[in-house]
């Protein structure tokens, strides 16, 4: 099996750095709606991100990145429900080892308001806010989490996860969830390939009062694991109810038996629910030429139990070998409360880099690099109708947000 398409998989990024904008000046772009493209080399496993807010979501507009902020590659911007947008470096490093916090100004602008200095090495990729004092930063290749005021943006302490690591592997803090004053941590628990060697969830739960660390919990009887995407900050969310659900990566389908799939805490419990689970490798998938999905690449909770997501399989696209740019990603439609998954008909199918959503207006929002074009379409949520091409950019679509909701 090659390192790159490990790499693929477990974070879409490389050794390589891009470069990184240490203006304090706003962009002159502006708008309310935010997204970031991945410019790579031909082989896809190199380039630069870009971040731009834009006013105008429709009428097939193409947007270039001369108005962009440049991003690290392989990584996802974080924005908060504060409405602060973090930034953060090349996933492997880079010159600028730094978290950035960026706002909209009155004139919906890109505006920085700070940054860190983060360590070397760190692979920094997830942020959630406790409140406009505290806020928490995963170090993923360090196993640490940074503790650190989102107003200054300085550190205040750190929290080592590294006695939480099983035998060979490392304990690989994931995304994070903040539910009842507790901070979830998804432990990926995995090897120098990135991978998982047993099929077992892991996360270790802190008091975010003091930052104390309350317990590890751990799951073999769902047959799941590596329990969220690292770089995805919504691969574990809450639904209507108070449940957290979970989207658990496996192995993203190269080891069979280290399945990918969702798991679920529910409310007022702090370990996993043994009643529920949805294995992928296990569900058939309504619309898909091929049996099974791989793994989920990205998700987004849309309520009453629908999760829309991208779902990869390899059988998508047998005759490819470059995993970078084979078009294996489809929009699906996961039922949280039925354990069903459907492929949406009418998305175009994407490679490993065009994996953006989010919701806008009543939509859906998908990211696509197909065949055709580098866009965005829209799934209607109330009527379930596609619109293909709605914008174009230059470069992958790897990240969508909208203030507009």
């Amino acid at each position: 099996m090659k390192f790159k398409y490990l790499f693929l998989v477990s974070a879409i990024a490389a050794t390589f750095a891009a470069c990184d904008n240490n203006e304090d000046e706003p962009v002159s772009a502006s708008g309310k709606i935010l997204f970031s493209t991945t410019v790579t080399n031909p082989s896809g496993d190199s380039g630069s991100g870009y971040l731009q807010a834009i006013s105008d979501f429709g009428g097939g507009r193409n947007y270039d990145n001369s108005n962009a902020i440049p991003l690290g590659f392989g990584s996802y911007p974080c924005v908060c429900k504060s409405g602060n947008i973090y930034v953060f470096p090349d996933y492997m490093g880079g010159t600028e080892l730094k978290l950035r916090r960026f706002v909209l100004n009155n004139d919906n602008q890109l505006e920085l308001k700070g940054s860190m200095a983060l360590p070397a090495n760190s692979s920094a990729a997830i942020v959630v806010e406790a409140n406009d004092q505290k806020a928490y930063i995963c170090c993923q290749s360090l196993d640490l989490i940074i503790v650190f005021n989102p107003t200054t943006m300085t550190e205040i302490s750190r929290i080592d996860v590294s006695s939480l690591r099983n035998e060979g592997v490392s304990a690989y803090p994931g995304a994070m969830y903040i539910r009842d004053g507790i901070l979830y941590v998804a432990l990926e628990q995995f090897n120098a390939q990135w991978m998982p060697n047993e099929n077992a969830l892991e996360m270790a739960l802190y008091n975010v009062a003091d930052d104390s660390f309350i317990k590890r919990i751990r799951n073999t009887t769902i047959g799941l694991c590596a329990p969220t995407r690292p770089i995805d900050n919504q691969s574990i969310f809450e639904d209507e109810n108070g449940d957290l659900y979970i989207n658990c990566v496996g192995s993203f389908g190269y080891i069979p038996g280290l399945d990918a799939g969702i798991a679920r805490i529910k409310k007022g419990e702090t370990e996993f629910d043994e009643s529920y689970g949805i294995n992928l490798s296990q569900t058939k998938v309504s619309g898909l030429s091929c049996d099974y999905l791989n793994c989920l690449m990205m998700c987004r909770y849309a309520g009453n139990g629908q999760m829309y997501a991208y779902g990869f399989a390899t059988g998508l696209d047998p005759t490819n070998t470059n995993t970078y740019i084979a078009r294996t990603g489809v929009g699906v439609i996961v039922d949280l409360y039925n354990k069903s998954v459907k492929v949406i008909e009418g998305l175009p199918r994407s490679n490993g880099h065009g994996v953006a959503m989010g919701t806008h207006k009543g939509k859906m929002v998908y990211g696509s690099a197909n065949d055709e074009y580098n866009g965005f379409s829209t799934v209607d949520l109330a009527t379930g109708a596609v619109e293909t091409k709605v914008i174009t950019v230059a470069g992958f679509p790897s990240f969508f947000y909208s203030f507009e909701k």
